[in-house]
This record gives C-alpha cells, sequence and structure tokens, in this order.
C-alpha cells in the first residue's frame, strides 16, 4: 500500500492526479498482485523452500530501486510518444509498478505453505498470515501518508522501501542458514 501511495507521487508531476491516474495505479498494482499470489502459489507448491523466498524479496526490492532511478527518464520517454495522459499514466504505471508488485504478491502465498504445517489448522494459518500482511498494509499505508511522503523525496521513500525489503530478505536469509531445520516465516 506504501508502494501505491509512492505511486501517485512518482506520477503526479508527469501526468497529474486525476482518478484515470489513480485507476492506472491501482488496477496494474492489483493486476499484479493477483498474478503475484497465483504465480506464487504454484511456485511454492513445487519448490517450497526458503531459499526462494528470499530470492523474490530481494528481487522486490531490487525492482523498487530501479524504479526509483528510472522513474523520470522513462515518464519523460512515455509522455514524448504517448501524449494521451490516461494511456500514458497506465503505460508509466505498467512500466513502474507490475513487477515489484507481482513479487510482492507471492510473497503471501509462500509464506502459507512454508507456515503450514498441518491441513486441519491451514485456515487459521492463512488467515493469520494474511492478517499480519493486513496490518503492515494498514501501517504502511498510515507511516507513508502521515510520515513518509512529508519528510522525504519520493526518492528517499523509495530507497527506504528497498533497504526494508534487503533486510527482511537479510533476515530471513540467516535465520534459515543458522537453523537449517523447517523454520517458520513467524519466527522470522
Amino acid at each position: 500500500m506504501a508502494y501505491e501511495i509512492i505511486g501517485s507521487r512518482m506520477l503526479g508531476p508527469y501526468v497529474g492526479t486525476s482518478i484515470s491516474v489513480w485507476t492506472s495505479i491501482i488496477g496494474i498494482i492489483l493486476l499484479s498482485l493477483s498474478i503475484g499470489y497465483y504465480t506464487g502459489g504454484k511456485l511454492a507448491d513445487k519448490h517450497p523452500n526458503h531459499r526462494y523466498l528470499v530470492i523474490i524479496i530481494f528481487a522486490s526490492a531490487i525492482f523498487i530501486f530501479v524504479s526509483a532511478l528510472i522513474r523520470k527518464p522513462l515518464i519523460n520517454w512515455i509522455l514524448s510518444h504517448i501524449p494521451n495522459l490516461e494511456a500514458a499514466s497506465l503505460l508509466s504505471s505498467v512500466a513502474l509498478f507490475s513487477l515489484p508488485a507481482v513479487l510482492l504478491g507471492m510473497v503471501s502465498p509462500y509464506a502459507v505453505k512454508l507456515k503450514l504445517k498441518d491441513i486441519k489448522t491451514s485456515g487459521a494459518t492463512a488467515g493469520y498470515l494474511y492478517a499480519i500482511s493486513t496490518t503492515g498494509s494498514i501501517l504502511g499505508t498510515f507511516l507513508a501518508g502521515f510520515v513518509l511522503i512529508p519528510a522525504f523525496r519520493i526518492s528517499t521513500n523509495l530507497y527506504l522501501f528497498t533497504f526494508v525489503l534487503v533486510l527482511c530478505s537479510g533476515g530471513l536469509y540467516f535465520v534459515y542458514k543458522n537453523n537449517k531445520t523447517n523454520i517458520s516465516i513467524q519466527e522470522v
């Protein structure tokens, strides 16, 4: 959610903050998350180990970092080739937000698979992890909207998101590396 809110600030100076811009951002992020949920679930069934989850989280950090670096020239290039602001905002949203959102969407089903110990408690396990995820989204929304965006530049916020994701992937990696048993995501 925080990345979505920052997304409006990324596109705003170039294509505005109209309803069509918000529609592009929200629609592309939701579509990308859906693809990530599906893909993450399939991958988790084939390769249920923490290394893949570490790679997914780290890759999302890389793509958010790249979006910080390329956003200005990319949006300017899109606008120079597509004068329609609605189409430009849609294409900019695809280019900047789809890959990080797909990867972030993969995290939840992967975490459910790794945390799942017993089919009898699968609903509770999934509910617990999704509650944690939603709580994080709520906190991220308020933190981004009330603290981070007013206090820092867009690129600084993106670098901060990158740093947090790198820390998460690094923490998961070291917990897994130091404990070869089947650790749960809750322990991280």
